[in-house]
């Protein structure tokens, strides 16, 4: 996990990071800023779509799964089956617990699948 996130937070810190997360909502072009993002989760009710997590406690439903994100937008780390993490938001990850901390308050479960440690 170490050498993935030193890897991706090298790729981050280029200007590439400056580019907003764009998608498609049917006819509309949707940009966020990448620094706005917390984490994408899976839609427990719908395998076709994503839950879009931000800094301000919004919830946005996409009609992207996580491969269709990860396809999109290399900047995110694959934590969990059920996760997508902006690496910028990490505060903390504990081994241990098998979680990671983000914005201090939300906690995710973290999978040795995904080599995170």
């Amino acid at each position: 996990m170490r050498k993935d996130i030193h890897h991706i937070s090298s790729q981050i810190q280029s200007n590439e990071t400056e580019l907003p997360f764009v998608y498609k909502d049917y006819s509309n072009t949707i940009k966020v800023a990448f620094k706005n993002i917390n984490y994408f989760e899976s839609n427990s009710g719908n395998s076709h779509s994503s839950i879009l997590n931000t800094v301000n406690k919004q919830k946005r439903q996409l009609n992207y799964n996580l491969r269709d994100i990860e396809k999109m937008d290399n900047r995110f780390f694959r934590a969990h089956r059920s996760y997508l993490v902006n690496l910028r938001q990490i505060d903390y990850v504990d081994p241990r617990k098998r979680s990671i901390s983000i914005m201090e308050k939300n906690v995710l479960s973290a999978s040795y699948t995904y080599d995170i440690y």
